[in-house]
């Protein structure tokens, strides 16, 4: 019996490695392909890049394109000039008109029926925030 079980066990551990040996053959071929389709890929997208032509650069389009932009800069500069100029009497209309509108002072926030009555709320602002 153990004659048979040692020969068994050569068998299985025999077995074992030829399956071991399959399956890496089968997974370096499958690799292989792999790296081949990404190298045929590599090598068409070199060629398509390669058959593109150089753009050209118009010199003479791009200096228009530069005094364009040169001439759209000074109009902009100079609308702001004009504009800062203007700007400070219409901030101080802007300030009258929220001072008087916006009631930012103590005295217009608070109704004036309420002058000179007291609170008898037990409960603290917290509990009324609430």
């Amino acid at each position: 019996m153990a004659t048979l079980l040692h020969h068994i066990q050569l068998w299985m551990q025999k077995s074992i490695a030829e399956s071991e040996a399959r399956m890496e053959r089968r997974m370096e071929g499958m690799i292989d392909r792999k790296v081949q389709a990404v190298n045929k890929r590599l090598d068409a997208f070199e060629l398509r890049v390669l058959e593109r032509s150089a753009p050209t650069t118009d010199i003479s389009s791009l200096q228009a394109d530069l005094s364009s932009l040169r001439t759209n800069v000074d109009a902009i500069l100079a609308a702001s000039a004009v504009e800062t100029q203007a700007t400070p009497t219409a901030l101080a209309d802007d300030t009258v008109l929220d001072f008087l509108f916006s009631g930012t002072t103590e005295e217009r926030s608070a109704p004036t029926h309420a002058k000179g009555k007291r609170h008898r709320s037990h409960r603290t602002e917290e509990e009324k925030a609430q």
